[in-house]
């Protein structure tokens, strides 16, 4: 509209200005030669019908009515098409986006469509849509609730079997959250919405409480203690979550971000396992062969890391009280591999009889060729040499000794089967420092 009254503007300054401005409209113009009666009865041009300022307030306000009007009336017609347009099946990305910008009279469509459109990136963009409405304001508060129900997933990240032998414990994730809210300004994004959650069935009490509320996207990461369950199950945890608009501040008392602030408890997710007595330990653990051998020595290496400028400070790790790695290098791990990785890391020092504990490496490495990938692993040392272990500083050789652990390996889902033989590395350089 602000075409629209830059015109009123100047309309109206352009036909009050000059003579027209200064005579009262209510009194007649006396002309030399007539009397009042005759001007008063004088007929008037279509000219001085425009140049009165009352007709130019009138154009002007009926010229702005029409403007205004006719572009509601327009982008109403396109609603209504779009509208239409989404109760097809073939209805495109695009074009429920374009839906998102038109306003509320597609919002019914694009609810459907969040439930029931096949594929996700048709849901997704239904979504987007509706959390453009929401960023401008266009929601109510539960309309807004209802799209985070909606939108609401959960995904488990754990296996439905373990072996009843396990003697360590066992790690299980959960994702959760709106997946299609992305970071974009004109949309509700996931930094908007603060989670709390917590676990039930893990038969630990700290599991059992909400979590301190915390914003963006949520993943919950904890472990479970075969031992802890005095029976093979079925055993079924819960995870139940709260949301809300966007909170700041350790306690969450302060809400930003939303123009209405609410809370709601979701959908509680459930998740059940067993722990099998007749399920080995060890049967992860593929069968050996020297082809895959081969190809594990040359899947697996060291890599320096290059430091990016002078400025950033030279890395160390301890090697024992009196010496240092300087710049420890990475191990390189790349995929795909003939199985499955889960194996306890060590390094060993040329001429040095023990060696340094760095972990477990998990890698869930199996997939087709055109899935190429590199993981790092960088070597943080858990244990250190005894005392006069190393002489002296300068260069040393070392190598890497993957062992294979498959306890560990019942800790990633996706792991399937794992390489049952030791994997050593090349020897390689490295340069050793006296604090």
């Amino acid at each position: 509209m602000s075409g629209a009254v830059f015109t009123c503007v100047f309309l109206v300054s352009f036909f009050a200005d000059g003579k027209a401005s200064d005579v009262n409209p209510s009194t007649p113009v006396r002309r030399p030669g007539l009397s009042s009666r005759q001007v008063q009865n004088a007929p008037r041009s279509a000219w001085d019908w425009v140049r009165d300022p009352r007709s130019a307030v009138l154009f002007v306000l009926v010229s702005a009515a029409v403007i205004g009007g006719g572009r509601k009336l327009i982008k109403t017609l396109e609603a209504r098409k779009i509208a239409d347009r989404l109760a097809e099946d073939d209805v495109t990305v695009d074009e429920i986006a374009r839906a998102g910008v038109l306003g509320r009279e597609a919002l019914l469509e694009l609810f459907r469509l969040l439930g029931t459109a096949e594929g996700s990136e048709r849901r997704f963009a239904a979504g987007r849509a509706i959390a453009a409405l929401w960023r401008r304001d266009e929601l109510i508060g539960e309309e807004e609730k209802a799209l985070v129900r909606r939108g609401y997933v959960v995904d488990w990240k754990a296996r439905r079997r373990y072996p009843r032998g396990l003697t360590v414990p066992v790690s299980i994730g959960v994702d959760f959250g709106v997946p299609f809210l992305r970071e974009e300004p004109s949309e509700v994004c996931a930094s908007d919405l603060a989670w709390s959650y917590r676990v039930i069935g893990t038969e630990r009490a700290s599991l059992e409480e909400f979590t301190p509320w915390h914003n963006g996207p949520g993943r919950a990461q904890f472990a479970i203690n075969p031992s802890d369950f005095s029976t093979n199950g079925p055993h079924r945890l819960v995870f139940q979550a709260k949301v809300s608009t966007a909170r700041e501040g350790s306690d969450g008392s302060t809400r930003k971000g939303l123009t209405d602030p609410w809370e709601i408890e979701l959908p509680h997710v459930p998740f059940s396992f067993e722990l099998d007595p007749l399920l080995e330990v060890n049967a992860l653990l593929t069968l050996p062969d020297e082809a895959r051998s081969a190809l594990f020595a040359q899947a697996i290496s060291f890599v320096d890391v290059p430091k990016e400028d002078d400025t950033v400070p030279t890395k160390f790790a301890a090697i024992n009280d009196e010496f240092l790695l300087r710049e420890p290098p990475q191990l390189a791990i790349r995929t795909p591999l003939p199985c499955d990785l889960a194996h306890d890391v060590s390094v060993e020092i040329d001429g040095i009889t023990q060696h340094l504990d760095c972990g477990v490496l998990l890698v869930s490495g199996q997939g087709t060729a055109t899935q190429k990938d590199v993981v790092h692993f960088p070597l943080t040392f858990r244990s250190q040499l005894p005392t006069g272990a190393i002489e002296r500083p300068g260069e040393m050789r070392i190598r890497v000794r993957l062992t294979p652990n498959a306890e560990r390996g019942w800790a990633d889902p996706d792991i399937r089967s794992i390489w049952p033989e030791p994997i050593v590395t090349e020897w390689h350089t490295v340069k050793v420092v006296r604090r």
